[in-house]
């Protein structure tokens, strides 16, 4: 991918939407691979190119701050991970609404954010809107919605109220072994 950046930068020069995606992307693998410094440096390079061509209100904008809200909530610096995460779900509910499936990711994201804060409730609030969001898009059998009940559960762990818990992480394990059973249903019984 680098070897694309400098035949893109050759073509296009530095303010490219094609150059900010490339950008976007190593910033992703960078991530994914631990080199946050790198992550860091590579989105920043992606969102400054699209606030510079599309503005504030743009899809793109918005994925290069929930990137870089998990590039800093991977970093332990929470607090500027929630401000990105934050950025990013209000420019999405402004252009898409409420509901749409873009939102799912972000207020999960914003949830964990909260939950590794302590801030269990409004982690609970987030974590419950991106379930709302799933259940409405997908059904209530949907490998989205089991890992939003886990996460659900899992902050009613946090919190002590260990029937909620139980009963969320119960309501995910089900529709991760309906799922598997179809899958292989031959080692259900095994």
């Amino acid at each position: 991918t680098n070897k694309a950046l400098v035949i893109l930068l050759k073509l296009f020069g530095g303010t490219h939407p094609t150059v900010a995606t490339v950008y976007n992307t190593l910033g992703t693998i960078y991530q994914k691979h631990g080199n946050l410094k790198q992550a860091n440096e590579y989105s920043n390079k992606a969102l400054a190119i699209r606030l510079k061509l599309f503005g504030e209100n743009h899809p793109t904008v918005a994925t290069s701050y929930n990137n870089l809200g998990q590039i800093y909530k991977v970093q332990g610096n929470l607090d500027k991970a929630a401000e990105y995460a934050n950025k990013a779900l209000a420019i999405d509910l402004k252009l898409f609404g409420d509901y749409h499936p873009r939102a799912t990711t972000l207020y999960n994201n914003l949830g964990k954010i909260y939950q590794a804060q302590g801030h269990l409730e409004q982690a609970a609030k987030y974590i419950k809107k991106a379930l709302d969001i799933s259940i409405r898009h997908w059904g209530v059998n949907h490998p989205t919605v089991a890992l939003g009940y886990g996460d659900l559960g899992s902050i009613y762990q946090k919190q002590g109220n260990l029937e909620e818990a139980a009963k969320f992480i119960n309501y995910s394990f089900k529709i991760q072994m309906n799922r598997f059973e179809k899958i292989h249903p031959g080692l259900i019984d095994a």
